[in-house]
């Protein structure tokens, strides 16, 4: 999650709450209407905030929407084994806010370079460094891993508009065969 931080210079100190609000807006439009179709201003205006309040803390659409993504996933949990972190990124997949917030910026990221490099970076990245951390895998199978994962699950429920226990339990056991 987005912290708060307070101002040390000049002005008024940041509003407690803010930045979640603002990130809970971003995930409810673009879930609703997608990348293209959510505005700043229209996430400013549901959260109930100035357009500038939004930009002060990211300074660009494309930010605002992978921290609400990022915030939406949450940390990957300290897994006890090679399964459990596997299974986690898939049940967070699952979930149908997370995969309506993948789908859109997966999607957009097709025509847009700054989206792909910044879903990479702070979405892929830290989870396939946390696999090869952790596990020992080589970045090259937790990078196939992960988009077994999120790729395959993914296309699941666009295609059938959910994704049930079976295929989660599927992926997830494929996936973590990549991995060893």
């Amino acid at each position: 999650m987005e912290r708060e931080v307070g101002r040390t210079g000049p002005g008024r100190p940041r509003r407690s709450g803010v930045s979640h609000q603002v990130l809970i807006a971003t995930r409810e439009l673009i879930s609703e209407r997608g990348y293209a179709g959510a505005s700043v201003d229209q996430i400013a205006t549901t959260a109930g905030v100035a357009k500038t309040t939004v930009y002060r803390r990211w300074p660009t659409k494309t930010e605002l929407a992978v921290a609400a993504l990022v915030d939406a996933l949450g940390d990957l949990p300290e897994p006890r084994s090679l399964d459990d972190a596997v299974r986690w990124l898939a049940d967070r997949v699952r979930d149908r806010q997370v995969h309506r917030l993948l789908t859109g910026l997966s999607a957009e990221s097709v025509h847009d370079d700054g989206l792909r490099t910044e879903l990479r970076r702070r979405l892929r990245d830290p989870y396939v460094a946390a696999l090869g951390a952790q596990w020992q895998s080589s970045p090259e199978a937790a990078t196939l891993a992960f988009d077994l994962v999120v790729g395959t699950l993914l296309q699941r429920a666009t295609m059938t508009g959910s994704v049930d226990d079976e295929s989660v339990a599927d992926v997830a056991a494929l996936a973590a065969r990549v991995l060893r």
